[in-house]
């Protein structure tokens, strides 16, 4: 499941932004695919084990998780006509969802012994789950038969919690930390999408970088830092970084035509990709300090970074997807040497 690639006008250089090139890493790039996969998406690691799914040569999802030694498992919820998978905690469970023949989609985890959960909510019709944090709590959001949308915290022991944002005519959660602290975007009355937080005790953060139509929270770390991208007024993407007090810093790759932050690790580093003049995507890793390092797979014709490992911060090991000449998509690992 691909993210949206946006295509509009070349950015202005942010500035005092700075570039700090590949020549001073030498990178190591491990690539990976399940057997039978024609595109395969990465979208979660902890401690080298990379959770995400794949398109098989038969055109299903299904889902996969690749151990610190590279074996592969692959994987499906009874019932399941594509799987999906996107959030990954540090002892094995993955959140994700499943499809069924109506494509409606089924919330579920699958537990570190491999057996799974279902989630649904009451008065739903789809369920997806976007996080699963160390405490094995889930959250994500549901659509009822009234395609109204809301989200939901599924807690360890099993009791689901629901809540909507005031004023929203759509909403949609993209991630949480081990706080129970959950993320998200959703529409207002005038077609405006904001980002969101919320805390555990269920109070309500709504913020924007300054010039955004379009808020778009991705990922959030247990210091409460998040990262994500915003659309302006012409339609240009701009990654940001909002640290826990409240503070945003929005960035550009000088030149790209767009700029997403994806991932994000404990040491406040983003990754993600940009779009070049071409609307070619390449990586970046953003340090903490605002530098920026730009990175391509070998041979690959469009490189996409989904995260980081926050279990291994330090080594700054970067996972995501690149397109070979032939536009499939196969899974790799970057690491710092």
């Amino acid at each position: 499941m691909r993210r949206q690639i946006i295509q509009a006008s070349i950015v202005a250089m942010a500035a005092g932004l700075s570039l700090c090139g590949s020549a001073n890493a030498k990178p190591t790039y491990t690539t990976f695919d399940p057997p039978n996969a024609l595109y395969t998406y990465p979208m979660s690691i902890h401690d080298g084990v990379i959770a995400g799914q794949y398109e098989d040569n038969t055109f299903i999802n299904h889902g996969f998780m690749r151990t610190a030694d590279g074996t592969i498992v692959t994987f499906d919820p009874p019932g399941s006509t594509g799987t999906y998978v996107l959030s990954m905690n540090s002892s094995g469970a993955i959140a994700g969802y499943a499809d069924d023949s109506a494509f409606n989609g089924h919330a579920f985890v699958r537990n570190p012994d491999g057996t799974f959960t279902a989630i649904k909510p009451r008065t739903a019709v789809s369920t997806y789950a976007y996080g699963i944090n160390a405490k094995g709590a889930v959250a994500g959001y549901y659509a009822d038969a009234a395609n109204g949308f809301h989200g939901f915290l599924r807690q360890a022991n099993g009791r689901i919690k629901k809540f909507d944002i005031p004023g929203a005519q759509f909403m949609f959660v993209y991630g949480m930390n081990d706080a129970s602290t959950i993320i998200g975007n959703y529409e207002d009355s005038s077609f405006a999408t904001h980002g969101f937080l919320r805390t555990a005790d269920g109070t309500i953060t709504s913020f924007d970088p300054p010039g955004s139509t379009f808020t778009n929270p991705n990922v959030i770390n247990n210091d409460g830092t998040i990262a994500g991208y915003e659309i302006d007024s012409s339609s240009v993407a701009h990654g940001f970084v909002r640290t826990a007090d409240g503070t945003i810093s929005v960035f550009d790759v000088p030149g790209a035509l767009g700029t997403l932050a994806e991932g994000l690790n404990s040491n406040g580093e983003a990754v993600g990709y940009y779009l070049d003049s071409n609307y070619g995507a390449h990586g970046f890793l953003r340090r903490a300090n605002g530098k920026i390092q730009l990175f391509d797979v070998p041979h690959s014709t469009g490189t996409f970074v989904q995260t980081l490992d926050s279990d291994h911060a330090d080594h700054h090991a970067a996972v995501g997807f690149y397109d070979d000449s032939n536009n499939l998509a196969h899974g790799y690992i970057r690491t710092p040497q």
